[in-house]
């Protein structure tokens, strides 16, 4: 594995040579010896500035407040049974997929019974013959490429899109005839499929797309769609013959080696055609095939004696054996083949003795075997290709003999090979532009191949028939699978398939496959369901790669096929700790079902696992904790509350609203738009609002796309504010159970934050509290996107890992448009219980204590953190307790960046008067001769600046130049010291198999013009962005994620760090202290100065940055760090295959040069020695 960055340091160090003492690795003694002045300044500013930030936040968010009504809150206590939850959990998963399954088999098994009752009406001529497809009624006929035949049309939210659900519709390949008598009996027999996918949507409300997809080229598609379009306008191709799905269920496992020809006189076309046609194969492939690239060439000496090295290797991850056809070996091969340069001589004996050894290792499918040769043919490269060493006569140098070979080596050495493996390999060769076509042709025709003749690299699907004619002709018998997951083509992100091939009963060829999906989207949300506290999920296939899991993006976010990593990567730390947890992989690998209790983290937990069909298991872990669940229940009695309100304010101004809601709502609210504070918005100065993430709906697709926003928010009003019992989703509800708690218990925080008045108050942009249930409550009340959702969201993560803290965000652009901001953020635990202290310290004589127990210190505490609760039913309590383990919400507040540094910079301004040394203020240096000053900034415990004065100045439209921004990119000699010398921060690194990178380098925005930017906006993008897609610069790539995390112990007894540096950006003696009631550090730097290399580029300085900077770079092969789950061992099962025997290829090329090639190799002696005796013979 090799990162971008670090080739380029190293290139760097080369090419420029050592740098001087201090340049990269710290200060040398000499400049130690400085002292600074500003020691007592920093700490009276660190707790300045902490004082503020606190002050800012009791006053802003009122969290006492928030917590005290937590506190009053009652709770029910819910025993939860994990062997239960596993039950029900498989019960619907397998449900969920077995119907799925039937669909699939369903549209299989009537498509055979189509074709082959047209065939026989066809062969009787009982049937209507049409000679064009544009003669066909509408009713037999509709295009996906054709828009007014896919009419009418209507918003699907389990489609994201315009479909219709009337008819099918479908879609043939470019390259394939429109009009040919495949095509219009295809058309024919398969329209009547719609009565099949007409029933497996009544028999599955959750079914998505349903297709057929023929071996003529055609596919048909339920419901109908008008096809995407590329970025000129034109609709896009498909084939659904070289889709992954197809070829998995028509060919079952497979074996393939390609070997490519990667000698010079493969050099341009040729090579290019060769890199093609590799690509084309592999992304045939699916996770149940094996595969691996052999490049075949030798070393040669050039007419002037020069040996060039070259030998032939394998590209692959593994060296000696084949790889699994996962996506991350397939964008492995795809990158390395992308990358290879042709050179070196065409003796592939080597190459092709490669191959066979790799279709005899271990870890094949075993269930056919295949050879991909790419080749010119040519018996000879070119005249700079010599086959030995050159000598030297009187008259001068003369070079070695041109290279010509004996393909008769590799004929035999295939035929040997051939007869030791087990099943025996085809070799499908494609010759590249040149005539060579005797050594490609026999080499197939000899091994029950085929040889095909590619001319260019066009249409490469169509001119590799042959190739795929033989897979789909493959298997007689395959009852289904289910394919890995994929990127869906048709706009319902990361699915699974299920495919099952139809074979005619009169013919016995497979006629097509047909496929159902099943996104992970909705996977996900119906697991979601079933959490509660800390409790997560996962799900695995048979391979142990990890299909989903919390520490792995959401599938609705990825940008290509998903690389799926090893369970233990992300459950097991880098030794494999703990041990026990491979026998629950092994268990789930193994599709069995159990449970098995791991002690992790300072705790027990549990795994309950169990399959989901023939392919995957999922788990369900709980800790200790999470076996007795706390639920907030409504108050008894909320009748001093007023009404809480829906965040669509300007529905309550609907008809529908105004007769459904006996209050006039609207006016109660003084709905206000376009207001100074908030332009462009809408906005209630006089309440609140509440809104719904998208977990908390039952059917969260449906919600989504539910444009009836009137009647959204009219029920949504009467739930929350109702007192009917909450029945949930279960009970044939809208919203999950116990929502309407959150709610109203939340709602007299309103009160607080509309009476305030402190000196900063209109500072403030945004004030709410999300509750980890998906509730969020946000004052003024105004408006959410409708995937916000606040759990996920930065500022609530992080108050939650660190709840005993009060939390500062770096500065971003505000999703509703106010502009640049910063977020305060404080956690609010779970509801206080009172324990009596006798029973606390009979559990724990010495603590920490659990929450409810009595403290006088945060240390006292689990939760680290003790307070005096503001609850009534505390008010005569004289001890601070501990709070609960469990945060229950995160209350924050949201103010403009500028007023923030602004504050901070007032503060930090210098005691001493002569010079004053102030923050930014500029003054000469100690040596008198130039000018300094100094830098203030305040940084998180990730290394990321909060403050700086060039934060200030940039766009807030360039997110770059101020968002996550590394200390050590603004000052990279001073983060080098703290995380090499001081140890305040240690590094981690990971590697991000679902990254996202960019085609060209980063360009801030200049304007906001047709970007969706407030909440309405973004909501109706999906509505009105067009048929034409937007410009992406982004795709999906592995990258070197490097991030820091702050050791606060290391600052010892003085609570400060200090030293002098002088390096290739700066000088200047530095202080660090910590804000230690927040996430906050100050790093103030006195005598600033920029140094200035002596080269126009200060290759220095970049390097030292690029040392120390947090962030996620590209790896260049980083699939092979993509380890295999489990033990690696594939168990793999083959289909009923067709008897090789009976599969009939046609195999022919010419031979007109055949005798000359086997007669003339090594033949430029004898060619002399009968010129010779001519001329002797018959002199002139």
């Amino acid at each position: 594995m090799m990162k971008v960055t670090v080739t380029v340091i190293l290139f760097t160090l080369a090419w420029f040579g050592p740098l001087a003492d201090g340049e990269l690795f710290g200060s040398s003694p000499e400049e130690a010896a400085t002292k600074g002045t500003l020691s007592g300044d920093v700490q009276n500013w660190a707790t300045l500035i902490q004082n503020y930030i606190l002050e800012l936040a009791n006053l802003g968010i009122g969290r006492d407040k928030t917590q005290a009504l937590f506190d009053s809150a009652n709770y029910t206590f819910e025993q939860k049974d994990g062997d239960s939850l596993m039950n029900n959990v498989e019960t619907s998963l397998k449900d969920y997929l077995r119907r799925k399954e039937v669909a699939a088999k369903r549209i299989a098994s009537h498509a055979i019974k189509l074709h082959d009752d047209y065939l026989r009406s066809k062969f009787e001529n009982t049937t209507i013959r049409y000679k064009r497809l544009r003669d066909m009624p509408l009713n037999l006929y509709r295009d996906s490429d054709i828009p007014h035949t896919v009419l009418p049309k209507k918003i699907s939210p389990y489609f994201k899109q315009e479909v219709n659900h009337d008819y099918s519709t479908v879609k043939i390949p470019d390259q394939v005839p429109r009009d040919s008598e495949e095509i219009i009996d295809a058309v024919y027999y398969s329209v009547e499929l719609d009565g099949v996918f007409r029933q497996n949507r009544k028999s599955d409300q959750f079914i998505r797309w349903q297709y057929f997809g023929t071996n003529v080229g055609l596919i048909r598609l339920y419901p109908g769609r008008e096809w995407d379009t590329n970025f000129a306008g034109f609709y896009n191709d498909y084939d659904p013959r070289i889709r992954p799905w197809y070829i998995a269920a028509t060919s079952g496992p497979k074996d393939v080696v390609i070997v490519l020809d990667c000698s010079a006189s493969m050099i341009g076309q040729k090579f290019d055609i060769a890199k093609s046609v590799a690509v084309t194969v592999i992304n045939t492939l699916t996770k149940q095939d094996a595969v691996n690239i052999v490049c075949a060439r030798e070393s040669y000496w050039d007419s002037v004696g020069t040996w060039h090295k070259f030998n032939s290797k394998v590209l692959g991850c593994q060296k000696t054996s084949l790889v699994p056809a996962t996506n991350a070996h397939r964008k492995d091969l795809i990158e390395k083949v992308t990358a290879l340069q042709a050179g070196g001589t065409s003796e592939l004996e080597i190459g092709f003795r490669t191959a066979f050894e790799l279709l005899k290792s271990p870890g094949r499918a075993q269930c056919q075997s295949i050879i991909v040769f790419v080749t010119d043919g040519k018996d000879i490269d070119n005249e700079e290709v010599r086959c030995a060493p050159g000598y030297y006569t009187r008259s001068g140098y003369v070079p070695g003999p041109v290279c010509r070979y004996n393909w008769t080596k590799v004929w035999d050495l295939a035929k040997e090979q051939n007869q030791l493996i087990t099943p025996r390999a085809r070799i499908f060769s494609f010759l590249t532009v040149d005539e060579g076509e005797v050594f490609p042709g026999n080499l197939s025709c000899s091994n029950n191949g085929v040889m095909v003749r590619l001319t260019d690299g066009e249409d490469l699907i169509n001119n590799m028939k042959p190739y795929f004619t033989y897979l789909a002709q493959r298997t007689m018998d395959w009852p289904g699978l289910w394919t890995a997951p994929y990127l869906d083509a048709w706009g319902l992100g990361v699915a699974i398939t299920y495919a099952v091939p139809a074979v005619s009963k009169i013919t016995g060829k497979t006629i097509g496959v047909a496929g159902v999906d099943a996104t992970l989207e909705e996977i996900e949300h119906f697991l979601i369901r079933y959490q509660w506290g800390s409790v997560y999920t996962f799900i695995i296939n048979r391979e142990g790669e990890t299909i989903l899991h919390p520490k792995l993006k959401q599938s609705s976010t990825l940008l290509e096929d998903p690389i799926f990593i090893g369970i233990d990567q992300l459950e097991q730390d880098k030794d494999h700790k703990p041990e026990a947890f491979s026998t629950v992989e092994r268990a789930m690998r193994n599709l069995e079902k159990g449970r098995q209790t791991i002690f992790r983290n300072n705790e027990n937990v549990t795994y309950y696992y169990a399959s989901a069909g023939d392919e995957y298991s999922f788990a369900f872990v709980l800790a200790n904790s999470d076996m007795v669940f706390r639920r907030a229940q409504e108050p008894l009695d909320d009748r001093q509350n007023t009404q809480s309100y829906w965040n669509l304010l300007i529905e309550y101004n609907t008809t529908h609203a105004r007769t459904q809601i006996k209050d006039p709502v609207y006016e109660i609210l003084d709905v206000r738009y376009n207001d100074t504070k908030y332009p462009q918005l809408t906005i209630s100065y006089r309440h609140s609002s509440i809104f719904f993430a998208p977990k908390c709906h039952c059917d969260p697709n449906k919600y989504f796309f539910d444009d009836h926003l009137h009647t959204k928010t009219v029920d949504a009003h009467k739930y929350i504010n109702e007192d009917e019992p909450d029945s949930g989703c279960d009970g044939g509800g809208q919203y999950e159970k116990g929502l309407r708690a959150d709610v109203k218990i939340t709602q007299p925080i309103e009160t607080y934050w509309k009476g305030r008045d402190f000196e900063w108050i209109d500072q403030i942009k945004w004030t709410y509290v999300g509750m980890r249930s998906g509730v969020f409550r946000t004052y003024p009340g105004h408006r959410s996107t409708r995937l916000y959702d606040p759990t996920t969201r930065a500022w609530f993560k992080r108050a939650k890992n660190a709840p005993r803290k009060t939390v500062i965000s770096n500065a971003y652009m505000d999703s509703a448009g106010v502009g640049k901001i910063i977020t305060i953020s404080q956690a609010v635990f779970e509801g206080l219980p009172l324990k009596r202290q006798a029973e606390c310290l009979k559990r724990n004589p010495t603590g920490p204590w659990e929450g409810g127990c009595e403290c006088t210190q945060d240390k006292d505490c689990i939760s680290e953190r003790c307070y005096m609760s503001q609850a009534p039913a505390f008010a005569n309590d004289e001890h601070a307790r501990c709070a609960t383990e469990r945060v229950e919400a995160v209350t924050s507040l949201d103010m403009l960046f500028k007023d923030f540094f602004d504050q901070t910079v007032n503060i930090m301004q210098s005691t001493d008067p002569a010079p004053a040394k102030g923050c930014d203020m500029k003054y000469t240096c100690p040596n008198m001769k130039e000018m300094c000053q100094t830098r203030c900034y305040l940084f998180d415990n990730e290394g990321f600046i909060l403050t700086d004065a060039d934060f200030v100045n940039a766009s807030s439209l360039d997110e770059k130049k101020y968002r996550e921004v590394s200390l050590g990119k603004k000052e990279g000699e001073i983060m080098k010291e703290l995380v090499y010398l001081h140890k305040l921060f240690v590094r981690k690194e990971q590697v991000d198999f679902q990254g996202t990178c960019t085609i060209t380098a980063y360009t801030p925005k200049v304007t906001l013009s047709g970007i969706p930017m407030i909440p309405e906006e973004q909501d109706d993008y999906y509505k009105f962005k067009g048929p034409i897609p937007a410009f992406s610069n982004s795709y999906g790539c592995i990258q070197d994620v490097v991030n820091y995390w702050a050791n606060e112990t290391v600052l010892g007894e003085t609570g400060m760090i200090t030293g002098n540096i002088s390096g290739p950006c700066m000088s200047g003696f530095y202080y660090v202290t910590a804000l230690p009631k927040t996430n906050l550090f100050l790093l103030v730097i006195e005598n600033w100065k920029r140094e200035r290399g002596q080269k126009p580029y200060n290759f220095n300085c970049k390097i030292t940055q690029s040392l120390v900077t947090s962030g996620a770079f590209r790896i260049i092969n980083g699939t092979c760090s993509a380890k295999e789950g489990g033990d690696g061992q594939r168990k793999t099962k083959c289909p009923l295959m067709r008897n090789e025997s009976l599969i009939n290829v046609t195999c022919d090329y010419n031979t007109a040069m055949q005798a000359v090639h086997r007669d003339f190799y090594y033949s430029l002696p004898v060619v002399l020695i009968v010129t010779l005796m001519i001329f002797f013979l018959n002199p002139p």
